[in-house]
């Protein structure tokens, strides 16, 4: 193998790791899906159990991993459109290297509509000059969006942590475990109607 890569071997590398920086989000957003699956289960359990400081744990360990998994899609659906854009910004210097050949040939040729050409020409630059300034902003954003990205859970709503655990909206979950005052037996048919 030589010391030195050729454009296309660069290109192919580069492609291959944005695709294999692709699928290790969407591992990582399966496990945190699976994660929360158990922070739900955990919750269950600490309600049945009546912990009420392992609820608040369970319900603040969910509602972490739910803004972790929010991020990393964020970064996903970033990475698939900036690669998009990148192909297209490709495939419009393709284009406009075919144009630039054409435009030679036509050059050599005695009946040619030069301004015609030319005006061509300018179009596909325009497109390009376009591209690349909607490239840049989309690189801004992701960066901004990157830098945002912080282990604040806020992002997610008590509503949202409450109806996974307890498959309802917060008005039909309890805030803690239930109190001591009821019968096991009271807490088991309340917990019957909420689901």
């Amino acid at each position: 193998m030589g010391l030195f890569k050729s454009k296309a071997q660069k290109e192919q590398e580069r492609k291959m790791l944005v695709k294999q920086s692709m699928k290790e989000l969407e591992k990582r957003i399966v496990k945190l899906k699976a994660q929360e699956s158990k922070y739900v289960e955990a919750a269950k359990i600490a309600m049945r159990e009546e912990l009420p400081d392992q609820i608040k744990l369970a319900e603040e360990a969910l509602r972490m991993t739910i803004s972790e998994r929010k991020r990393t899609y964020k970064m996903l659906l970033n990475a698939q459109i900036i690669s998009q854009m990148k192909d297209m910004t490709s495939m419009t210097n393709e284009f406009l290297k075919a144009i630039h050949v054409i435009s030679k040939d036509i050059a050599n040729g005695t009946t040619a509509d030069m301004s015609k050409l030319t005006g061509e020409l300018r179009i596909a630059m325009d497109r390009v000059a376009e591209q690349t300034e909607q490239l840049g902003d989309m690189l801004e954003d992701s960066q901004e969006s990157v830098s945002d990205f912080s282990t604040d859970s806020s992002l997610v709503s008590d509503d949202e942590v409450k109806s996974m655990i307890y498959g309802t909206s917060t008005a039909g979950a309890p805030a803690t475990a239930p109190t001591s005052d009821k019968s096991i037996d009271d807490q088991l048919k309340e917990l019957e109607k909420m689901l």
